[in-house]
């Protein structure tokens, strides 16, 4: 399978700070994560984002309704794929490698559309997925444990 065949990137959205609505609820995103709120969202979630400009090859889960900055790319199609499946495979894909430019890297999502990629079954993704996201949530549990040792 080709990496078209399994997802379809979409560049984000412009959204000056001036225009923002810090008050908001709905997470802005940019290349380098999450950057402030805003009253709108311009996708719905769960969503599966990437860095295109600048920072590059960070991926970030969403499991809310999102604004996704210009400076990034966001799945605006999972083909029937299990999102978080494709936040952790997108993760092992080193995407910073296929980064043109030199002063200012950019991801153009057309680069990898020709990419082949091994995609398990739904079932098999669910179950990587799961698996993948309690080791998370594991880790971010001894984070915390070591914060308050640290405090």
């Amino acid at each position: 399978m080709i990496f078209s065949d399994f997802i379809e990137l979409h560049r984000g959205y412009d959204l000056p700070k001036a225009k923002r609505n810090a008050d908001g609820l709905v997470p802005v995103i940019a290349a380098g994560g999450y950057d402030g709120f805003h009253d709108a969202a311009k996708v719905q979630g769960p969503g599966v984002i990437t860095g295109r400009s600048g920072t590059l090859g960070s991926v970030y889960f969403n499991t809310t309704d999102f604004w996704p900055l210009n400076t990034t790319l966001f799945v605006s199609n999972f083909k029937g794929n299990d999102p978080l499946f494709v936040y952790y495979y997108l993760k092992t894909m080193d995407l910073g490698r296929y980064a043109t430019g030199t002063t200012v890297p950019t991801l153009n999502r057309n680069h990898l559309d020709q990419i082949k990629v091994n995609i398990p079954d739904l079932a098999q993704q669910r179950e990587i997925a799961n698996k993948l996201n309690l080791f998370d949530e594991k880790i971010s549990m001894l984070n915390d444990i070591n914060d308050n040792l640290a405090a």
